[in-house]
């Protein structure tokens, strides 16, 4: 698959500070960037919608690896509840790119975000966060925890492994280009962590979004 970019501001990616140990097995992150059409990509999750059960022991082996390390870091991952309510025969509802995260997260039970990648100010960092480190997320002020794994661009945190994103990068109507974030976690082989990043991209491609992907190592 080419894949040609989306013009010449996609990502750069740095992720050069020194890991704390509660987070060694944290050892990459990838990034997908893409402008699809949302009636396109809304049609592509749709016309997915019934590979889901398909891939749910797959998933649900994978989710093991986040449920088990935010809980060794007082937090619970939202993969276990996501998968419960897609054996339930839930719907996945919200806007294109909530439903288009929602199905790659549950396809692959591994742990994603999406976010509008017009509202990034300049490169995106990978770094672990000071105790009181605050930003604002969708619902109240997120206070981050010592060692807290989080991404930063030019403008302050604006994702949180463990508590989720900002409300400042949140999709709206008038999102164009998609930001999608691919996260690792301790347990996780790198090959399952790989599929998951070429299923993000396939999606977004078929929905005619030119996807460019970045990766960086932890390590």
């Amino acid at each position: 698959m080419t894949q040609p970019g989306v013009g010449p501001s996609a990502p750069t990616l740095l992720g050069r500070q020194p890991r704390p140990p509660a987070h060694t097995g944290f050892d990459r992150l990838a990034v997908v960037v893409a402008a699809p059409g949302m009636k396109r990509l809304e049609l592509a999750v749709e016309d997915r919608r019934g590979k889901l059960a398909e891939a749910a022991e797959y998933a649900r082996e994978n989710a093991t690896c986040y449920s088990d390390w935010f809980a060794r870091n007082g937090h619970a991952s939202p993969l276990a509840g996501q998968l419960r309510a897609v054996a339930d025969g839930r719907p996945l509802r919200g806007p294109a790119p909530v439903r288009a995260l929602l199905h790659c997260e549950l396809s692959h039970g591994v742990l994603m975000g999406v976010q509008d990648f017009d509202a990034v100010r300049g490169p995106i960092r990978v770094e672990y966060a000071a105790a009181g480190d605050e930003f604002a997320g969708f619902r109240s002020t997120v206070t981050c925890g010592a060692g807290e794994p989080v991404l930063r661009d030019d403008a302050g945190i604006f994702a949180s492994v463990f508590q989720g994103p900002d409300a400042r990068t949140g999709i709206t109507r008038g999102t164009e280009r998609l930001l999608f974030l691919i996260f690792d976690a301790p347990g996780l082989s790198p090959e399952r962590f790989e599929a998951a990043v070429h299923g993000v991209s396939a999606l977004l491609d078929e929905a005619g979004g030119a996807p460019r992907v970045e990766r960086v190592d932890l390590t």
